[in-house]
C-alpha cells in the first residue's frame, strides 16, 4: 500500500500532516492525564473527611462503651455518645461518597479530553489518508494493463480540470476517440500524478 504521494511537495505535506496528527493526539493524552490527576487530587479532601469521621466514630463509640459500665446511669449517659458515633459514621460515608464522585469526575473529564480531540483528528486526518492510499493502490493496479490505462485516461478527461487536460494533450477527446497511444499515455499519466502515483515506464 502506497502511503505517500510520488510528488515531493504533496508527500512533504502528507508527512507534516502525519506528524501534526500524532503530536495532537500525544498532547491531548498528556493534557488529559494532567487534568485527571489534578481533579483526582481533590479526592484527598474526601478521604480526610472519611478518616476524620471514622476516627471520631470510634472515639465516641469507645467512650459510650466505657460510660455504659457505670452502674445505674451508664446506659443513659452512654446513649448520646452512641448517637453521636452514628452521626460520625454518616460523616465518614459522606467522605467516601465525595471521594468516589471526584474519582468518577476525574476519569470522565480525562477521557473526554483525549477522546474528543483524537476522534476529530481521525476524522480530519485519517479518513483522507485512507482515501489517498486506496485511490493510489487502485490507480497503480489500473496502470499495469492497457485497458486500465485507457480507463485512467477516460477518468482524466472526466475529472481533471480543463486547463490541465489541454496542457497535457491538445485534443483529449480526439485522443480518446481515435485511440492515440501517446495521448492516452499522457492522459493516464496525468490521472496517476493526481492520485499521487508515479507513471510506469512505457
Amino acid at each position: 500500500m502506497q502511503l505517500y504521494s510520488s510528488r515531493p511537495v504533496a508527500a512533504a505535506w502528507q508527512v507534516v500532516a502525519d506528524l501534526a496528527a500524532i503530536a495532537t493526539i500525544a498532547v491531548s493524552v498528556w493534557i488529559a492525564l494532567q487534568v485527571r490527576d489534578a481533579i483526582a487530587s481533590l479526592g484527598g479532601f474526601g478521604r480526610q473527611i472519611e478518616d476524620a469521621g471514622t476516627g471520631f466514630s470510634t472515639t465516641l463509640s469507645d467512650a459510650g462503651d466505657a460510660l455504659a459500665q457505670v452502674p445505674l446511669i451508664g446506659d443513659g449517659v452512654a446513649q448520646p455518645f452512641r448517637d453521636a458515633s452514628g452521626s460520625a459514621d454518616d460523616l465518614a460515608a459522606a467522605g467516601t461518597a465525595l471521594t468516589s464522585t471526584i474519582e468518577m469526575l476525574a476519569a470522565t473529564v480525562g477521557t473526554a479530553l483525549w477522546l474528543l480531540p483524537t476522534l476529530l483528528v481521525l476524522l480530519v486526518w485519517l479518513l483522507p489518508r485512507l482515501r489517498f492510499a486506496t485511490r493510489a493502490r487502485a490507480s497503480a493496479a489500473l496502470a499495469r494493463t492497457r485497458e486500465g490505462r485507457d480507463l485512467l485516461a477516460l477518468r482524466a478527461v472526466a475529472t481533471q480540470p480543463t486547463r490541465r487536460l489541454l496542457a497535457t494533450v491538445a485534443d483529449p477527446v480526439a485522443a480518446i476517440r481515435t485511440g492515440d497511444e501517446p495521448g492516452l499515455r499522457a492522459l493516464a499519466a496525468l490521472e496517476l500524478r493526481s492520485a499521487g502515483v508515479r507513471a510506469p515506464t512505457p
